[in-house]
């Protein structure tokens, strides 16, 4: 079974009124010795980058004939939505919205804002990666706007979160700088990481560790 694609724009009000759409022609061959070919058109809502939207493509043929087919495009979870049109005479059109990966968790998948994972292939390596227990996400995200305007009035980027048993809660930013955050999440905790930058900046320091696990006060390691 051979095929070929053609990438065609494309405007789709069905799923998305004003967005300009990628749409994949295949014309699928059935048999080596017919002369009968059918069409499938795929329209996806943005260019894919996912490494599963190419391999829908290559691998949509094999699912074509069957029956079952809106039951494998279900299955695909980093699908967010899908829409499949069939008329005599013409191609068959699937018009897919594929998720917008928001996090990368554990390096091993994508979360989007709904927190459903799908497998992340490094399509999106300057996501915010999370590695916690999937039910410990909603406490970071209570506290990720604060955190983020906090690190951004000082240029700082949060590359990573962890929780872990032993340590609680840590990030790191984008320039390797460790902030211990302790176990537990909270105004005062935000408060103290305030006060610490404006200390830091202000005397023109440049720790590799902020400890905010102490009661009266943080720490700054100066080490590797």
């Amino acid at each position: 079974m051979g095929f070929h694609t053609m990438i065609l724009l494309m405007k789709l009000s069905t799923l998305s009124r004003t967005v300009l759409l990628i749409s994949i022609l295949l014309p699928i061959f059935i048999g080596c010795s017919s002369s009968k070919e059918k069409k499938v058109v795929i329209v996806f809502e943005k260019p894919p980058i996912l490494k599963q939207e190419h391999e829908l493509i290559s691998n949509l043929p094999n699912h074509l004939l069957n029956e079952n087919l809106s039951e494998f495009l279900t299955d695909q979870n980093w699908i967010d939505s899908f829409l499949i049109k069939r008329q005599m005479f013409k191609s068959v059109e699937i018009f897919i919205k594929a998720k917008t990966p928001k996090y990368i968790w554990r390096d091993k998948f994508y979360l989007d804002s709904n927190l459903t994972k799908f497998l992340y292939f490094a399509e999106y390596t300057n996501l915010l990666h999370l590695d916690m227990p999937i039910e410990l996400v909603n406490q970071w995200l209570q506290f990720e706007d604060q955190f983020y305007a906090l690190t951004k009035s000082y240029n700082l980027k949060i590359y990573s979160v962890t929780f872990n048993e032993s340590e609680g809660w840590f990030f790191h930013t984008e320039t390797n700088l460790r902030v211990n955050l302790g176990g537990e999440l909270s105004q005062v905790l935000l408060e103290k990481f305030s006060l610490s930058l404006k200390y830091i900046f202000e005397k023109n320091l440049t720790p590799s560790i902020i400890d905010l696990r102490y009661k009266n006060g943080a720490a700054l390691n100066y080490g590797k």
